[in-house]
Parts: C-alpha cells; sequence; structure tokens
C-alpha cells in the first residue's frame, strides 16, 4: 500500500459525525395577513392567474375562491405569513394590477 493510499484510509475512517442534531426552531416573527381588494375593471380570470403566479403554493380552487370572496366581501384574506414575505406578495400582486394591503394578525 502506498503512503497516499494509506492517508485516504485514515482520513476518512476519522470523520466523526456532530455530537447532536439541530432543529430548526419555530419563528417567532409576528404573522402578517395579505390581504387583497376587490376593484371594478379587473376581469376575475386575471385575478385567479396573478394571485396563483404571486402565491407559489396556491391551488387553482383556492385562488378562485379568494378572488371569489374579494368579489362578494370587497376583501379576502390571501395568506398569512410573516412581513417581508407579505410585503413581497403585496409588491408582486401590485406589479400585477391587483389592490392588496398588509396587516398585523391578530
Amino acid at each position: 500500500m502506498g503512503v497516499l493510499e494509506r492517508d485516504i484510509r485514515c482520513s476518512a475512517a476519522t470523520e466523526t459525525a456532530p455530537a447532536r442534531k439541530t432543529r430548526r426552531a419555530p419563528s417567532r416573527e409576528p404573522r402578517y395577513r395579505v390581504i387583497l381588494h376587490n376593484d371594478d375593471w379587473t376581469p376575475m380570470d386575471h385575478v385567479v392567474s396573478a394571485l396563483m403566479k404571486v402565491i407559489p403554493r396556491l391551488s387553482l380552487r383556492r385562488a378562485v375562491s379568494i378572488m371569489l370572496e374579494a368579489h362578494t366581501h370587497g376583501q379576502a384574506v390571501v395568506t398569512r405569513c410573516h412581513k417581508e414575505l407579505a410585503e413581497l406578495y403585496r409588491e408582486g400582486l401590485k406589479a400585477e394590477g391587483l389592490i392588496s394591503t398588509i396587516e398585523p394578525d391578530s
């Protein structure tokens, strides 16, 4: 066995596992609601597609439900998340021509 082979075997054999496994702690940041407001000029199909484009995990069924709630009640909660993400979603909806706001989730 050559010197290089012995060094590779030794270094591989001396690796140790971490002493303890780490877990991600749940976020303690306050949550915010992203609220979609109704308007009288945006087509319903555009609202649905914009919601699905801006909020990645949103299903078609949920997007339609949010659109209909905003249409009939004047506003609808799109999602609840931490402030930075809520601001990102608000800006994304604005870029799609929709009116939305964020507020602390009480």
